[in-house]
C-alpha cells in the first residue's frame, strides 16, 4: 500500500502510531500509580530492570527517616523529583520502628507509609535502608552507644529481632511496587565473613517467605582495620553496595582525622619517616585529674609533627581531656577535627583521632570538662591514638593534656613526633578509579549490579572544587553503569549534605548543581 510521506520522510500511519503512543503514556500516568508503571523492579545480570525489561538506573539521594519526623514533607520530595533524581534512599534506625523488641510502633509506620505515598506520587523509587540494627553492628563508625561492642554480631537475641523486623517490613510492604528493594544492613563490620554471610542468607530467605519481588541490598563488610569486602549471598535478587568516601579529607572535612585538603584535583599532606619522638612521664595511676605536658623544639629535618596518646599493657582505664597545643605561647589550630574538638565535644566523635585499637574511643563514661573524653579501656596491648599531622614552623611546641586513670596498671603517654619527607599524595581522577576498582572487578566477575549507596563531597571546598570532584567520580559511576544515592539531602554534619542544620538553608549549590547535571 502506498503511504503519503510528510516533508520529513515520515508517513501518516507512523505518525498516529507515535500519536498513539503518547496518549497511552499520558493514560497509564493519569490511572496507575508510577510505582505499577515501573512493575517490580529486578535484577537482570548486572543490570536493574523493570517489568518491562527496561533498564533503570537508580540515581537519587539519602534521607534520613528522623528528618520526616521533624523538617521535611512532601514538598522536599517534589524538589528531588524536579531535579531529575528517580530515588531516595530512605535511611531508618531500627529504634523509629521498633516500640520493644517484637513490637512495632504503629504511628511511625503510618508515618513511613505517607512518605511511600510521597514517593509514589512524584515518581520516586524508594529504597529501605536499616541504618542502624539492634544491638550495632559497627562500632568504629557508629557512635550510638559508643562504650560498647557491637552486639549485633554475638548475640541471637538482637539477631531475632533483626529478622523480625524485616519480616515485618516485607509483610507490610510486599506489594508496594514504588520501593525499589531493601537495604539489609547499613555498613556492618562483623567479626568474620563467614558469620556476615550466614546472617545475610538467614534475613534473605525470611523475606522471600513472603516477598519474592523486592530487590535485596547487600553492602560490603567493613572490618576493623577499615579494609572492605564484598559479599555474595544465595539470593540471585540482590544488588551491591559500597560507600565511597575517598578521600576523607575532601568528603567529610569537618569529621575526618586528617589534614583536610583545600582543592581537587589536589595534594593530601601524611606523615613521612620518624625522625624522634618526645614522651611525657608515664602517667602515676591518679584517679584525679592532672596534666601532662611536654615541651621542645623540631629537630633538624622535619616537615610535619603529629600528636599521639600511647598506651603500653594498660588493663585499667585512662582518659584524656582537653588537649591543646601551643607555639611560641599562642594556641594553633589544630587541622579539622581537631580544632575546636581537642575536648572531644563533637558530633561525631569517632572521627576526632585517627586509632589502632578498638579499645581507644571517645567515651561518656567520664570527662574533664562536658561529656566526652578520649578513654583507654582495658587494652591489653600497645595501642595509640594518633592526631592529623600537622606542618612543622621551626618554633618552640608546647603539648598539654588533662588525665586520670582507674585501676590502670600500665604506662601511657602523650608525645610529640617528628617526621621527615612528608609525602604529598596527589588526589585526581585516576586516584578515585584506583579506589573504586575492587567494586568494578566484583561487578565484572559476579556479573551483579553494583550500588554506590553512600558518597559525598564537602561544602567547604570552593565550588569549583566540589564540582570538579563529583563530575570525576559520577563520570566513573556512569561509566561502570553503578547506581548511586548522594549522601544526602540534608544533613545534620556540617556541609556534608545539600542542605544543613535544623532550617532547610542549601549549603552545598556546587553539589546540587552537579548531580541535577547528572540526573537530567
Amino acid at each position: 500500500m502506498h503511504l503519503q510521506r510528510t516533508p520529513n520522510g515520515t508517513s501518516h500511519r507512523s505518525t498516529m502510531q507515535n500519536l498513539y503512543k503518547i496518549i497511552y503514556i499520558l493514560l497509564v500516568v493519569a490511572f496507575f500509580p508510577v510505582g505499577d508503571a515501573y512493575g517490580f523492579l529486578r535484577v537482570s545480570g548486572s543490570r536493574i530492570v523493570d517489568a518491562a525489561d527496561k533498564p533503570v538506573r537508580l540515581q537519587g539521594l539519602n534521607i534520613e527517616f528522623k528528618d520526616f519526623m521533624t523538617v521535611l514533607n512532601e514538598d522536599d520530595i517534589k524538589k528531588i523529583a524536579d531535579s531529575g533524581a528517580n530515588s531516595i534512599r530512605l535511611a531508618f534506625n531500627y529504634l523509629d520502628l521498633e516500640q520493644s523488641p517484637f513490637a512495632y510502633n504503629k504511628k511511625n509506620f503510618e508515618l513511613l507509609d505517607l512518605v511511600i505515598d510521597w514517593c509514589e506520587r512524584h515518581g520516586i523509587l524508594v529504597v529501605l535502608d536499616m541504618h542502624l540494627v539492634p544491638g550495632i553492628q559497627n562500632i568504629h563508625d557508629f557512635v550510638v552507644n559508643r562504650e560498647k561492642s557491637a552486639e549485633f554480631w554475638n548475640k541471637r537475641e538482637f539477631q531475632e529481632r533483626f529478622y523480625a523486623l524485616w519480616t515485618h517490613i516485607a509483610a507490610r510492604y510486599r506489594d508496594r511496587k514504588i520501593i525499589a528493594g531493601y537495604d539489609l544492613i547499613n555498613e556492618g563490620s562483623p567479626p568474620d565473613i563467614s558469620l556476615y554471610r550466614k546472617i545475610l542468607n538467614t534475613v534473605a530467605g525470611k523475606i522471600r517467605a513472603l516477598d519474592k519481588n523486592h530487590i535485596l541490598i547487600v553492602e560490603e563488610a567493613i572490618h576493623p582495620a577499615r579494609s572492605k569486602e564484598l559479599v555474595l549471598i544465595d539470593d540471585k535478587n540482590t544488588v551491591y553496595s559500597i560507600h565511597f568516601f575517598y578521600p576523607p579529607q575532601f568528603t567529610f572535612y569537618a569529621t575526618t582525622t586528617e589534614r583536610p585538603i583545600s582543592s581537587y584535583p589536589g595534594k593530601m599532606l601524611t606523615a613521612g619517616n620518624l625522625i624522634s619522638e618526645i614522651k611525657s612521664a608515664a602517667p602515676a595511676g591518679n584517679e584525679e585529674w592532672q596534666i601532662a605536658e611536654i615541651k621542645a623544639s623540631p629537630p633538624e629535618g622535619s616537615e610535619v609533627l603529629m600528636v599521639n596518646i600511647i598506651s603500653e599493657g594498660n588493663q585499667g582505664a585512662i582518659f584524656f581531656d582537653d588537649i591543646w597545643l601551643a607555639v611560641d605561647g599562642h594556641e594553633i589550630d589544630l587541622p579539622a577535627p581537631l580544632v575546636s574538638n581537642n575536648s572531644f565535644e563533637i558530633d561525631y566523635p569517632g572521627f576526632n583521632w585517627d586509632t589502632t585499637d578498638s579499645c581507644v574511643k571517645v567515651s561518656d563514661t567520664t570527662a574533664k570538662t562536658g561529656k566526652h573524653s578520649l578513654s583507654f579501656l582495658n587494652c591489653r596491648h600497645a595501642a595509640a591514638a594518633h592526631s592529623s599531622p600537622i606542618q612543622v614552623q621551626n618554633r618552640t611546641y608546647v603539648l598539654k593534656a588533662w588525665y586520670k586513670s582507674r585501676s590502670a596498671s600500665g604506662k601511657t603517654f602523650i608525645s610529640l613526633s617528628w617526621h621527615a619527607g612528608r609525602i604529598l599524595s596527589t588526589i585526581e581522577k585516576s586516584s578515585l578509579l584506583e579506589q573504586i576498582n575492587y567494586a568494578i572487578a566484583f561487578k565484572s566477575r559476579h556479573n551483579v549490579p553494583l550500588y554506590v549507596g553512600e558518597f559525598t563531597a564537602h561544602a567547604n571546598p570552593s565550588k569549583e572544587n566540589v564540582a570538579n570532584y563529583l563530575s570525576d567520580l559520577l563520570d566513573i559511576m556512569v561509566k561502570e553503569g553503578f547506581h548511586w544515592s548522594f549522601w544526602e539531602y540534608y544533613s545534620h554534619y556540617r556541609g556534608v549534605g545539600i542542605h544543613n542544620g535544623t532550617e532547610k538553608t542549601m549549603v552545598n549549590p556546587a553539589a546540587w548543581d552537579t548531580l541535577k547535571k547528572y540526573m537530567k
